[in-house]
């Protein structure tokens, strides 16, 4: 037999998934191989490679050149991409024995190993190989990590091609391909079924074992969960909307059960392409559960990976892959819910259940105008919640039965009364339209109900607000926002236990937001837990290095006014006055009530030094309300000369005093207010 040996690049290559859908679909299969094969033909005599074999889906290639080796594999990648043929590609390079009819060596096992170990899109190199690349700026390549593959005796360090239009692994990824996390699933109800489990992130799906001997009981009475950001691994220019879409609306469905708790989906983006372990990352949101996967749009086709994690044993409890049409994401968002029901023992209801089987809308044009529209109005500001409207109506437009569209287009048309210039009443109609077409559509949306309730707030009526909040907290026991507006509701009401009591709810399903955080200070304070609100704020500082230094300042000083301890809120309050004047009162009326009245009257000059501004008079009064002089405080907060109202406050009440003097009954009329003691 003839022989001869060779330094070269060796090229392995498979179809991702193969032996499952052959058990599917024979003829497709075929014809996904042999389009495979001519590429593969093409490119490989394009760039001088020699090919060694076939074997079923798969082949062997050498390259007397490791960068023609590469560039040929980038090339092919591409074409499977384009054509949508799920390919893994690995290279090594070494030594090799070469015969008639194969090729042996310890190097044809470290290729076979590296391939092995790809996801589908994706190009893995070894260290050899990137040494001979890495003086050519056409090829990019990541460093994932150092591996130990089976039968090799040492480590190896792995990278991973990143040309435009690469899939690139992550390494945690890599690790449980190589360490085969996820060749185990729980078998149902006794019985041996064939399992499908999740080759890579974007694998199709593959025919494993008969595993009725590995049947393992997860249990915990924690029954929490976070749904990370699924990854996209598309190159389609719109996948990106689509995987976020594909994390909120799973944990939507999840937050609709009363005996689970739902990290909400501002916390768990803070989680995005990072490089932190599923421990620490349950740790940090204090759950038990973690649901990860992956989305690749390709045209009018998807791919979505997910598994459900044991976060304290760090192992997959399950792995499924799904391989539809785009139209089918929305079931399968709701068959990923379904599951964890299932496999965490959930006991819901007959009215969950049917909430859990609705369908939102069946075009994915409006789906996707929906997604972009609650991209802008998550901004906060007047221009993303213009933008919001404009997208919303098109979403309607296309789908004039999408109720949460509806929903949304209210909750938006609302907000421009906060973040814009738009007049509370034409809003509110505006607004309360919206919601009843929402209803007339699907009652059992809990957004209809926050917003219902939000406009019961504005227009105290405080009855129908609390069976609004009420009703969305049935629909949607995690809702975050829902949580917040009923604390809102319970703060105008003047009952601030309970409002403490649904901002700690809050903050445990989001824990990572400033906003929260926020609210929980306010509530802390007014409930009069101080030191509980001086740790929260130096815990915001710790978790939040972002927030900047006239936010802390700003939570020191509502802090020591609502003690209060005017000596130590002079100094937050003297550094917000040079960046804001508005505060100028605040510290006046500060300084009066430590009897500093030379720095009380330099304020009151100092104020009305400034611009004229409608709020002028009534900060002039704030001062003289602490320096106790009545005759003034009346004279700047008559109607002549103020027309703000604040003097009514019932929190942080600079007019306690004032609200003695007979006058102020007068003074509560004259202004058309309503005496509510």
């Amino acid at each position: 037999m003839s022989r001869r040996r060779q330094l070269a690049a060796i090229m392995f290559t498979d179809i991702e998934g193969y032996t499952a859908l052959m058990r599917q679909d024979e003829k497709t299969s075929i014809d996904l191989r042999e389009k495979h094969r001519r590429i593969f033909e093409l490119q490989t005599k394009n760039f001088n490679g020699e090919i060694v074999q076939y074997f079923g889906d798969g082949t062997l290639s050498v390259f007397s050149s490791t960068v023609e080796a590469v560039r040929c594999a980038i090339e092919l990648q591409l074409a499977f991409i384009r054509t949508s043929i799920p390919v893994r590609i690995g290279i090594h390079v070494g030594d090799i024995v070469h015969t008639k009819d194969d090729i042996i060596g310890d190097a044809v096992n470290v290729a076979s190993r590296i391939e092995s170990c790809a996801i589908s899109g994706s190009i893995l190199i070894s260290d050899k190989v990137h040494d001979q690349i890495r003086s050519h700026t056409d090829i990019k390549a990541q460093f994932l990590n150092v591996y130990d593959f089976k039968n090799v005796n040492e480590a190896i360090p792995i990278f991973a091609i990143a040309n435009k239009g690469i899939e690139v692994p992550t390494a945690k990824r890599i690790k449980e391909n190589i360490t085969g996390l996820k060749e185990k699933k729980k078998k149902k109800s006794g019985i041996y079924k064939k399992l499908l489990i999740g080759l890579g992130i974007i694998g199709l799906l593959v025919l494993a074992e008969y595993l009725g001997a590995f049947d393992v009981t997860y249990t915990t009475t924690d029954k929490s969960i976070a749904v990370l950001p699924f990854e996209n691994i598309s190159t389609d220019e719109d996948s990106e909307i689509f995987g976020d879409g594909v994390t909120y609306d799973i944990l939507n469905h999840l937050s609709k059960f009363k005996d689970l708790h739902v990290i909400s989906q501002t916390s768990v983006k803070q989680y995005k392409n990072s490089d932190k372990t599923i421990p620490e990352i349950a740790e940090e949101l204090n759950v038990s559960y973690i649901l990860e996967g992956s989305i690749r749009k390709y045209g009018d086709k998807v791919r979505i990976t997910s598994q459900l994690i044991n976060a304290k044993t760090d192992e997959p409890i399950w792995v499924d892959d799904y391989d539809r049409v785009l139209t089918d994401i929305f079931e399968i968002q709701s068959e990923i819910a379904h599951k964890i029901v299932d496999e965490l023992h959930l006991n819901i209801t007959f009215e969950e259940q049917q909430n859990l089987a609705k369908i939102s809308t069946r075009s994915i044009d409006a789906y996707k105008l929906f997604l972009e529209g609650r991209k802008e109005a998550d901004l906060r500001n007047n221009e993303s919640i213009e933008k919001s409207i404009d997208l919303y109506q098109k979403a309607i437009d296309i789908d004039p039965n999408y109720a949460e569209a509806y929903a949304e287009i209210a909750n938006s048309t609302f907000l421009r009364t906060y973040y814009g210039n738009a007049d509370p009443t034409v809003a509110a109609e505006k607004t309360e339209t919206y919601l009843n077409k929402a209803k007339e559509i699907n009652d059992k949306i809990s957004r209809v109900y926050t917003v219902q309730g939000l406009l019961y707030n504005h227009t105290k009526q405080f009855d129908k607000a609390k069976q609004a909040f009420e009703k969305a907290i049935q629909l949607s026991p995690n809702d975050v926002t829902a949580r917040h507006q009923y604390a809102t509701f319970y703060y105008y009401t003047g009952q601030y236990d309970k409002q403490l009591e649904q901002t700690e709810i809050a903050f445990s399903l989001d824990p990572l937001s400033f906003a929260t955080a926020s609210n929980l200070f306010s509530a802390l304070t007014y409930n009069r837990k101080y030191d509980e609100a001086e740790k929260l704020i130096e815990n915001i500082k710790e978790k939040y290095p972002d927030v900047n230094d006239f936010i802390i300042n700003r939570l020191y000083m509502r802090l020591y006014m609502a003690k209060p301890d005017y000596e130590k809120a002079i100094d937050p309050l003297k550094y917000l006055s040079n960046q804001d004047k508005n505060y100028y009162r605040l510290l006046g009326y500060s300084y009066s009530q430590l009897g500093d009245t030379i720095n009380s009257y330099a304020i009151i000059d100092s104020i009305k030094a400034l611009e004229p501004h409608r709020m002028q008079n009534h900060r002039i009064a704030v001062v003289f309300a602490g320096l106790q002089e009545n005759d003034s405080v009346f004279y700047y907060l008559d109607t002549i000369r103020n027309k703000s109202q604040f003097f009514d406050n019932k929190t942080l009440d600079y007019f306690y005093d004032v609200k003695k003097d007979p006058r102020y009954a007068e003074l509560l009329k004259a202004h058309g207010i309503l005496k509510n003691q």
